[in-house]
Parts: structure tokens; C-alpha cells; sequence
């Protein structure tokens, strides 16, 4: 169900949260790019998604049901069928006394109401639903898919016989036991939320792996002998050679999986013992994250929301592979993505496609670098422009120009501190007193497993462990919270769901450039930012530790990496 514009105006800018002027901006930014204004107002931080969800549901005169988060117990879950579930788009979630509680996308759909009625023989009582919780609590009816997995996959296994020729095995790889296979894979990894897919031919087996909140770990194991069948599989279905096995090839594939579409990035390369798979899985419905969902708050969120609304200059993100430097830059994208400005970007690869911004991929192949690519986007008279990563100085000089020349240049390097990105732009022959002039903030940046918010506790660590962490790290930990998951059925017993950013934000302020312009290290403009109020990473995680989003193992294990 879908508010008018008018119905949503009236309840947020009625709220006091959201002036008439923001809303207007967002619904104007929403139909330029096919977006609803509350995704809008969510990503650029002007409101909340919980917070919408209670004045809706107030606007409905019902409670509102964050079953997001909930565990839903799977004989209340199996008291509606998942087909109907879905079509009227409500979830069960709590019985109580011959009462049943209804997540609604719309609690006037007297319909839907009925039918539960009828079905479940209970009297119904409806609760509101933001759009994406009713999408994430239906995901719960997949569970049963983590108990059949191995099943299906034996039962599979056995009926499969490819074929030793290309053309045999091009016909087996659309038999149904292959695709029973990869589909049950595909199921199961987006069932547990899984953000790569690893296929692994060793000696003797095959070896799948899910990349879960950051950690791989070992899903299904299965003999040789259809591997060549299922890798075959993927390259039709990713429009890949299926005769070539001695190069690495790398293809897309897209699907729809009830209402997500689901884009594949897959990259397959010749191994020792044969072709090895990985592929990373993107939803592309999902709303952008706003900076607060990534983690940012406080001071930091203060400088970045300062540094780009500027309209030159340069704003980098910093980290190793893997630390969602990328996830950052397309949330400020999406918050600067307005008909008034032209966007373009040259990414490798494009992870993910934004309404209204010229995106495109280098192609080394081509000789399209990222300096040959940005050079030719200066021509396309852009105002922001994002380059995926400096590498090499003739990319930075031209990005350094962009800055002076009055564009707005987002763009990632590899450092391990905000500090550090200083120094390399130097080593890659940048000139100092050009460096000073452009850059505008370094954001860096890590990843920590979150705490489950079903089995979270507090705990006191013995005065030993608090001393010796004390000594570690150099701070006092006297006053610190700590956190902890027990681990439960909701979080498969390891006490984590989801990621959440640690970050350190560095303003160039007049001082940091003239260290700058005076080749200081790393170490010399970390000092004088921090005496100047700046977050480190570590004290970033510490906070989230005492808010209870993350533990203080998950902070230790990234910022002892630096």
C-alpha cells in the first residue's frame, strides 16, 4: 500500500520532524528518480525509518509492529500460508489468548484481514509495518530452507551424470538437478543473509562457503564430478564462454526472488584442480543507507554533512579491501543525487546502479583506466564526480585538478588511517601545496560484527582482563560498558547479526594543510587532528561498545590491524 504524497506530507511535516521546505525537496527528488520521498528524507538523515513507522501507525489509529528484529515463532509463522502472506502483504507474529497479532503494510486492508480471520479461526489485531520490515519478516519463512538444504543438495547430487563434452555439458547444465542445486545454493545464501558465494574445487571435493557478516564458513561439501556441470551453470546464466577454462572470466547475472531483485557479481579463474568461483550477491532493492544506518554520528557525521554540501574540493574514504568504503560513497551520492547537479562516476566494477548519475566501468582490456576515464568524464561537464579508487599519480593529479577546477571529487584509497592518506598521495608524486588546497576531509573506516539484539547482555569483565585492556590500548576502560551475544536461533548461535562502520573523521583545517605543505608524517598530523577534536577509530568503537551495537573483541580485532 502506498500513501498519497499529500497523506505522507501531512503526517511527517505535521509531525515537527521534517520542515514543509525538506519534504517538498525530497518528493521532488523522489520523482526524478523514481524513489518514494520517505526513502528520500531516510537516506539524506532528515528522519528516521522507526520513526515514520510510529506516526503511520498512529495516522491509522493502530500500533506500530518493528518485527524487522523479531523471532517469529515458526507455529505462529505457519499460522498464515507464505503465498498469502505475500500477496497481502502481512506477517503473523504473535498469538496470545486467541488473538493473533497482524503485521500490515496497509491495516485498512479489511480483506487481508478477513482472510486471516477466516483461515486461522483467531480474532486479528493489526499493527503497522514499514515496507522493508514486512520484507525482511517474510525472509523468515525461508528457515525451513537451512533444515532441507543438505537434502536437496544429496538428493540432487546423485541424479546428476554430465556429460564429457562441451555440448554434453552444456545440455546437462540446464538439467533440473543443476539447477535444483544452484538454485538451492542461491536460496539458502540470501535466506542467511550471506554477501559472497565461494565455489572451491579441491583435491578430492567441492567446497561451498558463505561469506556471513564479514567471516566465510564452510557450508555444504560434495564429491567431484559436477562441478563442471554447476560452473557451467553460472557462465550460461552470466552470458560467459563455456568452452574457456584457461583464463578468469568475469559476468554478471540478475534474478527476482519474491519482490528483491537480486544482481550476481560473479568472477570465476582457472585453479589447480579446476575453475573456482566466487560470487558476490547485491540487492538492488534495497533502500541506500542513510550515514547514521552505516554507523556515523556525533562529531563525525557533523563534518562529513558539512564537507559535502561544499561544492569543490575533495572528500576521501580510506581503508583495506572489504571495509565498505564503497557502501559510503554511494549513500553520500545518494544524498547529494539532485535534478540541480550532474553526477558521474567511473567504479571498478559498478556495484550498484543509481536513477540520473552517468555511471561507468573502467575496462583494462580497452586501455580504459581510471585516469583515462576521468579525464574523458571532464568533458561530460559533470558537477560531483566519484572515482572507485586512486591508484597511481596520473589518477591523482587529474582528481586533484577536478577539486581545484570547482568540482566536488569523492574517492577511496588504501591507507589504514584518515592520516595516512596524506603521506600516500605525496609518495604517488602529488604536489604538496595542491594537496592542501583540494582536500577536504578523510574519512576512515572499518567493519565490526553488530551484537544480537535478540541475546544481547551485560557484562563485567574481570578486573584483570579491564586492566590488562586498559594497558593496551593506553585508556582508562574504568567507566566502559561492555556487551556481549549469547548466541540464539536468530543469530544461528553466534551472538551477531549484521555490520555496523567504525570510523575516524579527519577536517583539513588550516593547520593540517600547513603540516601538509610541510611533508609531515602520518603520525605528526594524527597528533595535531586529535588535539584539534578528532575521533579516533578506536574511541569511535569504544562508544559503540558502551551503546551496545558492537563487542569489544569485534573493535580489537580491526583496529589492532592498523
Amino acid at each position: 500500500m502506498q500513501l498519497t504524497t499529500e497523506t505522507l506530507k501531512k503526517i511527517i511535516v505535521g509531525s515537527g520532524f521534517v520542515s514543509e521546505k525538506e519534504f517538498d525537496q525530497a518528493a521532488k527528488t523522489a520523482t526524478e528518480l523514481a524513489k518514494e520521498p520517505i526513502d528520500v528524507l531516510i537516506f539524506r538523515g532528515l528522519i528516521n525509518e522507526e520513526t515514520v513507522g510510529k506516526l503511520i501507525a498512529e495516522h491509522f489509529n493502530v500500533p506500530f509492529g518493528n518485527v524487522r528484529r523479531l523471532n517469529i515463532p515458526p507455529e505462529v509463522l505457519s499460522l498464515i500460508p507464505e503465498k498469502m502472506a505475500r500477496v497481502y502483504r502481512i506477517v503473523p507474529f504473535e498469538k496470545e489468548a486467541g488473538v493473533l497479532k497482524l503485521a500490515m503494510e496497509n491495516p485498512e486492508d479489511f480483506e487481508a484481514m478477513e482472510f486471516a480471520k477466516r483461515h486461522t479461526g483467531l480474532e486479528i489485531e493489526s499493527y503497522y509495518s514499514t515496507r522493508d520490515d514486512i520484507v525482511k519478516a517474510l525472509g523468515q519463512y525461508k528457515k525451513g530452507i537451512k533444515e532441507d538444504f543438505e537434502k536437496i543438495i544429496a538428493e540432487n547430487i546423485k541424479r546428476v551424470a554430465p556429460g564429457s563434452d562441451e555440448e554434453d555439458l552444456a545440455k546437462a547444465a540446464e538439467k533440473v538437478p543443476i539447477v535444483k542445486i544452484f538454485d538451492t545454493i542461491l536460496g539458502y545464501a540470501i535466506s542467511e543473509r550471506s554477501s559472497d558465494i565461494h565455489i572451491e574445487v579441491q583435491e578430492g571435493e567441492v567446497v561451498v562457503r558463505f561469506r556471513i557478516d564479514g567471516v566465510l564458513r564452510d557450508i555444504v561439501k560434495f564429491p567431484r564430478g559436477i562441478e563442471t556441470a554447476l560452473i557451467a551453470r553460472i557462465k550460461i546464466l552470466s552470458n560467459l564462454k563455456i568452452d574457456e577454462h584457461r583464463i578468469p572470466q568475469d559476468g554478471r547475472y540478475k534474478f527476482l526472488l519474491d519482490d528483491d531483485v537480486i544482481s550476481l557479481r560473479i568472477s570465476i579463474i582457472p585453479g589447480f584442480y579446476g575453475e573456482n568461483v566466487v560470487m558476490r550477491l547485491l540487492q538492488e532493492t534495497n533502500r541506500p543507507l542513510s550515514l547514521e544506518e552505516l554507523g556515523l554520528t556525533g562529531h563525525n557525521l557533523e563534518i562529513i554533512r558539512e564537507n559535502i554540501t561544499r561544492p569543490y574540493g575533495m572528500i576521501l574514504v580510506t581503508g583495506p579491501t572489504g571495509s565498505g568504503k564503497t557502501t559510503t560513497l554511494y549513500s553520500i551520492l545518494n544524498i547529494l543525487n539532485t535534478i540541480e547537479v550532474k553526477i558521474c562516476t567511473i567504479e571498478d566494477p559498478i556495484e550498484y546502479a543509481i536513477g540520473r548519475v552517468t555511471q561507468f566501468q573502467v575496462n583494462p582490456k580497452t586501455g580504459l583506466e581510471f585516469s583515462t576515464g576521468l579525464r574523458a568524464l571532464m568533458r561530460h561537464d559533470p558537477d560531483i564526480i566519484m572515482v572507485g579508487e586512486i591508484r597511481d599519480k596520473e589518477t591523482a593529479e587529474i582528481a586533484i585538478h577536478s577539486a581545484l577546477t570547482g568540482h566536488l571529487v569523492l574517492s577511496t584509497l588504501h591507507t589504514n588511517t584518515a592520516a595516512g592518506a596524506i603521506p600516500r598521495f605525496l609518495d604517488m608524486g602529488a604536489e604538496d601545496f595542491l594537496l592542501a588546497s583540494t582536500v577536504n576531509a578523510i574519512i576512515a573506516q572499518r567493519l565490526v560484527r553488530k551484537i544480537c539484539s535478540n541475546c544481547i547482555v551485560k557484562y563485567s569483565p574481570e578486573e584483570v582482563v579491564r586492566k590488562k585492556l586498559s594497558k593496551d590500548l593506553g585508556i582508562d576502560l574504568g567507566e566502559q560498558k561492555f556487551y556481549r551475544g549469547q548466541g540464539c536461533e536468530q543469530c544461528n548461535h553466534k551472538g551477531y547479526t549484521g555490520r555496523i562502520g567504525i570510523y575516524e573523521v579527519l577536517a583539513v583545517t588550516e593547520k593540517i594543510r600547513i603540516l601538509i605543505t610541510q611533508k609531515a608524517t602520518s603520525d605528526e598530523i594524527q597528533k595535531e587532528a586529535v588535539a584539534e577534536g578528532m575521533v579516533t577509530m578506536l574511541q569511535d568503537g569504544l562508544d559503540k561498545v558502551s551503546s551496545g551495537l558492537t563487542t569489544i573483541e569485534e573493535v580489537l580485532r580491526v583496529v589492532r590491524e592498523n
